[in-house]
């Protein structure tokens, strides 16, 4: 906090203050993320705190308009930052969005390589052994065990559309 700000404070709140800073660091130095984890530490939902700012920078913004003054801009960018039901911040809004595009993308292309897959020939499996006289009945049976492996494979990964 700065040294201006503490002489402003009534003396036990400037030495509150002065004690928060020395635990905590500087509100200035908090992330979103280590404060959201203190107001739980402390038993507050930052939900709540974030809807009750909410309501009262509504509030004020209501009496700004209902006196004929124009909304402060900052007041127009905390509501903004603050609505309900929107991701905290703009930078919030734009990791979402980006987010929703790269999982259709991922989705599309899932879909096209399913398509792609279902339009490819089956698979037949040729037993034709070129010197049959030579293979034993074990050789025989260890390839069509391999044949019919292949072939079950190859339905595996096949769509169950039947294409």
């Amino acid at each position: 906090m700065s040294q201006q700000k503490e002489k402003d404070l009534f003396p036990q709140n400037a030495r509150l203050a002065q004690l928060s800073d020395s635990l905590y660091g500087s509100p200035s130095e908090l992330d979103a993320r280590e404060a959201r984890e203190l107001l739980r530490r402390a038993g507050i939902d930052p939900e709540d705190v974030k809807a009750r700012l909410y309501r009262r920078f509504d509030a004020l913004a209501k009496e700004y308009a209902a006196a004929g003054r124009p909304v402060p801009a900052l007041l127009k960018q905390a509501l903004s930052d603050l609505r309900p039901g929107v991701p905290g911040s703009p930078k919030e809004r734009t990791l979402v969005r980006e987010a929703r595009a790269a999982i259709r993308s991922v989705i599309d292309h899932a879909q096209r390589m399913q398509e792609r897959l279902a339009r490819l020939p089956r698979v037949t499996l040729a037993t034709a052994y070129r010197n049959k006289k030579e293979l034993s009945e074990r050789d025989k049976k260890l390839l069509d065990d391999l044949a019919e492996d292949l072939l079950k494979r190859n339905n595996r990964s096949r769509p169950k559309d039947g294409r």
